[in-house]
């Protein structure tokens, strides 16, 4: 099976030197299905270098154009701020080894921006995107009902094969925001079958979310129904429905599941609750030790360890179990500042284009990707409660896409024959400061939007 999976990579990494677009997408299944932890055979040749070095040769060999709206300027300044916590950071090497792993994704976000220039290109970069993720929930699934789980927390948990979908929780959270993008494929405007596909990936996350026994998986679910009502106030008319369905779901939803869910009302008795807030103290200590760069990128577990874990007796080697306290910990004043920025910046621009892909009478499936791409945010960040999803690639894939949106023609099109006072004011409004917070008065510097090669 291995010598199928490098045979087809191969062969996407070659039509990826004639046409660059094919490379990111292959690049995309490499990131995402991680063959070298499928197979450890695979694991030395670190396919997903080999794949991004074919692309960048494609990128250059096809004269392609970088490109740098706001929200890649905020991201690339987080990159930076993770750099800067190197000189200082707790232990310098896991630092120096988090950025160069993380450069993947820098790498990654700079190709999708640059190469995502049309309509056509957005759709399949989503669709692809969602079979991928069916691929790992459903793989997953069918593992658990074949007796292939993992026994924890007293309960039977359905586990990812590979680190994208790994333990049940990041498994859960890799589906609950990727349902955001199936909805966006079940657009009136795309073809019936991508419509199904669609449908079928919100019902599959949902049964294989439960099958995990996350309690913020299921707490995400929730907080995704509410969004979506919330993005539709007319929607709000079925919420008296949901509430006399939920004990229905609640029936059929296995015990062992049900007393997991449970104990959210006895916290205090939680042991692994209980440590997790240990653990947040410690991320306080990490800050005060350094509040201007942190203790370093991806040194948050290293660090409680064998320092910061608070009381006395038994140091645990525990992550922040926290987004908010990992970024308070490991990169410190600069990391909540950047950080920050990027995700206010891309919210705002979000729905900026919301309101332009309407004006423009774009079609349904551009219209209802801003808002999409913004509740991927906000699940993150409600996740972020009790998950540390600082470096999680989702951020990031979900902000190139609002970048390369951000770009379309369509927004620099006239609505009409006659509209060019609409067309320039469209224009006027993607090159405004208020695309970004002020902050960074570097980052509030605009430069003039291109539009793809002819």
């Amino acid at each position: 099976m291995e010598f199928v999976v490098v045979a087809v990579l191969v062969v996407l990494g070659l039509l990826g030197v004639a046409r660059p677009y094919i490379g990111l997408l292959a690049l995309l299944i490499v990131m995402e299905l991680q063959p070298g932890e499928l197979y450890p055979s695979l694991a030395p040749f670190h396919l997903e270098r080999i794949v991004a070095g074919l692309v960048l040769l494609a990128f250059f060999l096809h004269g392609e154009k970088w490109r740098f709206p706001v929200p890649i300027k905020w991201f690339l300044a987080f990159y930076v701020a993770m750099i800067l916590s190197i000189p200082l950071a707790f232990w310098k090497t896991g630092a120096v080894l988090s950025c160069l792993s993380f450069l993947e994704i820098v790498v990654y976000v700079m190709l999708a921006t640059a190469l995502l220039t049309t309509e056509s290109r957005i759709r399949w970069f989503v669709l692809t995107f969602v079979l991928l993720v069916d691929w790992l929930g459903g793989s997953a699934l069918y593992n658990y009902h074949h007796g292939i789980w993992q026994y924890r927390m007293h309960i039977e948990r359905a586990i990812g094969i590979t680190s994208s979908a790994g333990d049940p929780n990041t498994m859960a959270t890799t589906l609950i925001t990727t349902m955001p993008l199936a909805i966006a494929l079940m657009a009136s405007s795309n073809a019936r079958w991508m419509r199904w596909i669609g449908l079928g990936s919100i019902v599959m996350g949902m049964v294989t979310v439960v099958d995990t026994g996350s309690r913020s998986g299921a707490l995400g679910v929730v907080f995704l129904i509410l969004l979506l009502m919330i993005r539709k106030p007319k929607s709000l008319i079925l919420l008296p429905l949901v509430v006399v369905l939920s004990p229905v779901v609640w029936i059929v939803i296995p015990q062992q599941y049900k007393a997991r869910y449970e104990t959210l009302g006895h916290l205090s008795q939680d042991d692994s609750y209980q440590n997790r807030i240990r653990s947040w103290e410690g991320g306080i200590a990490m800050f005060e030790s350094n509040p201007i760069t942190g203790i370093g990128a991806g040194d948050y577990t290293a660090a409680n360890g064998t320092e910061y874990w608070p009381g006395t007796g038994r140091k645990i080697w525990l992550n922040a179990h926290s987004l908010y306290f990992k970024v308070l910990g490991e990169l410190g004043l600069l990391g909540i500042f950047t950080f920050g920025g990027y995700v206010i910046c891309v919210i705002r621009l979000n729905g900026k284009l919301r309101k332009m892909l309407i004006e423009q009478n774009a079609s349904q499936f551009l219209q209802i990707l801003p808002s999409m791409l913004s509740i991927i945010f906000l699940q993150l960040l409600f996740a972020g409660y009790g998950s540390h999803d600082l470096y999680r690639s989702t951020w990031f894939i979900a902000g190139a896409m609002t970048a390369s949106l951000s770009l379309l023609p369509v927004l620099r099109q006239p609505a009409t024959v006659d509209g060019d006072e609409q067309s320039a004011a469209v224009g006027q409004a993607i090159n405004s400061e208020e695309w970004c917070p002020a902050l960074l008065p570097v980052l509030r510097k605009q430069i003039p939007i291109q539009g793809p090669p002819a």
